[in-house]
């Protein structure tokens, strides 16, 4: 039970089944480069930042984990959009290296500042980053508020889905591996706050950085 991180993310493969089953083949590399990028993200967060939960990991030394977190679910976000409404996006790949550095900035800035000047747990540095760039994405590509939205509910919903059927199967999960003296001890449908906070700003974060990223239109 103690290894529910591993074992809980065959839940969230279905999800990500589906979603490149209903894909192009433009799509799915859509799919395949966003999912990279925050596996190996989450990666790097995991080894300098573990203060806010304490996963038992498989190989200890090794986060393989928090990569397939990362490739399954963020490689969902960035194309529920198209599937829901039957876009696809337009352009040929070509990388905004003034952009990509930008988010690079971002990303650091804003660990420096929330976790030391502001003295916060690093989660909030995880749930802020996204937002920041997911709000520059959208104002690049001129991006509709509802793509976000659908992005929004649909993060929200397989969080909340995949964290309840875990706690029914493993009802100790949260007890024994968040350390809540750290963050909030606030519960929403039985899942932490700052999963839902994370969850909603990664659907932010998702919607357009790939197209913004990539100089890509948004799907029409």
């Amino acid at each position: 039970m103690e290894y529910f991180y591993s074992w809980g993310l065959l839940f969230v493969l279905p999800f990500t089944l589906f979603c490149y089953i209903r894909q192009s083949n433009s799509e799915r590399i859509k799919m395949i480069i966003s999912g990279t990028g925050f596996g190996i993200i989450a990666v790097i967060s995991s080894y300098l930042f573990l203060d806010y939960w304490n996963p038992k990991y498989l190989i200890d030394c090794i986060h393989i984990e928090d990569f397939i977190y990362g490739f399954i679910f963020a490689g969902i976000l960035p194309t529920i959009k198209n599937i829901i409404f039957k876009k696809e996006t337009k352009g040929k790949l070509h990388i905004n290296i003034k952009l990509c550095m930008l988010y690079i900035t971002i990303f650091i800035l804003t660990f420096l500042v929330i976790i030391n000047m502001l003295k916060l747990n690093s989660i909030y540095a995880l749930i802020a980053t996204p937002l920041f760039i997911g709000i520059i994405s959208y104002i690049k590509v001129k991006g509709n508020i509802k793509d976000i939205l659908i992005t929004i509910i649909v993060s929200l919903f397989i969080t909340v889905l995949v964290y309840n059927i875990i706690l029914s199967i493993y009802p100790d999960a949260i007890n024994e591996h968040f350390i809540f003296k750290n963050v909030s001890d606030i519960r929403i449908l039985r899942v932490p706050l700052e999963e839902w906070l994370f969850a909603l700003c990664l659907g932010v974060g998702s919607t357009y950085t790939y197209e913004a990223a990539f100089d890509l239109e948004k799907g029409e």
